[in-house]
């Protein structure tokens, strides 16, 4: 009986477990699925998430206004306009030649300018011009400008002239003609044409000592003489001490040195 009793107890205890286990596991996983339905409910709906949360470059997109990305700063050096190299002013003028055989350019151009005596010079020769004049002036001297430049009647009329002065010494038409052409250029042959030469008297009796002193000294004002002596072959005009022809300082400074003609310098 006692023996019954006990195992009795024993079943007793063993359900009691059993009950409190199985309650356990219940309450466990009723637990477990609270849990898990709490997280389905607080997590956030993408669709439906406030405009705060969203990030700049969603905003923005969501508002309509969209931000460029920054672009970076260009490493290509800036492209220059070309620009045109300086030209060189054109000083072909100065060396123009004009003689027997070569006339005067058709297309020459030139602006005079009036001295006080009533003759015209090429504008661009007066300021070397007048600079000898006053230096020769310091130096005693009385120069003028006789002739200056001519136009093609001016040079025609004293090519007539000089043909008749010759007719009448007796001399025939061709032979008074040949005789003037020793002294008088061809019209559209003469250098005053170009209005680049001067014929430079002295207002005192002291000619020669002008000559002089332009012989020594015009290379230094951009003038030459233009027919020496000795050079008629060359120039096809005899020595005329007073004619002057200008070509500019460095031409002019060479010429003399090396005691050149105009042609002599052109031809190298």
């Amino acid at each position: 009986m006692k023996e019954q009793r006990k195992n009795r107890k024993t079943i007793g205890m063993i359900r009691r477990t059993a009950a409190l286990l199985l309650l356990t596991a219940i309450l466990g996983f009723a637990a477990f699925r609270c849990s898990k339905l709490h997280q389905a409910d607080t997590l956030p709906d993408s669709s439906s998430a406030p405009l705060a949360e969203l990030s700049a470059t969603e905003a923005a997109s969501s508002a309509g206004d969209v931000t460029e990305p920054p672009t970076e700063p260009s490493t290509e050096p800036p492209t220059e306009a070309p620009t045109e190299p300086p030209t060189e002013p054109d000083e072909s003028w100065k060396l123009t030649l004009v003689n027997r055989w070569n006339a005067l350019p058709e297309d020459y151009d030139i602006s005079l300018l009036t001295l006080s005596n009533g003759i015209s010079v090429d504008e661009r020769i007066y300021p070397d011009l007048q600079a000898m004049f006053d230096d020769a002036r310091a130096n005693g001297l009385q120069p003028m400008v006789r002739e200056g430049f001519r136009t093609r009647s001016d040079q025609e009329a004293i090519m007539a002239e000089r043909i008749a002065g010759y007719e009448a010494e007796g001399y025939s038409g061709e032979e008074a003609r040949q005789k003037a052409e020793e002294f008088v250029a061809i019209p559209g042959t003469s250098e005053h044409e170009l209005g680049l030469a001067v014929d430079i008297n002295s207002t005192s009796d002291d000619a020669w000592g002008l000559y002089n002193w332009l012989a020594e000294n015009a290379h230094e004002y951009g003038f030459i003489l233009r027919y020496p002596q000795d050079k008629k072959s060359i120039t096809g005009i005899d020595y005329e001490p007073w004619h002057y022809r200008y070509v500019g300082k460095e031409a002019a400074a060479e010429i003399h040195a090396r005691q050149l003609t105009l042609e002599e310098y052109l031809q190298g």
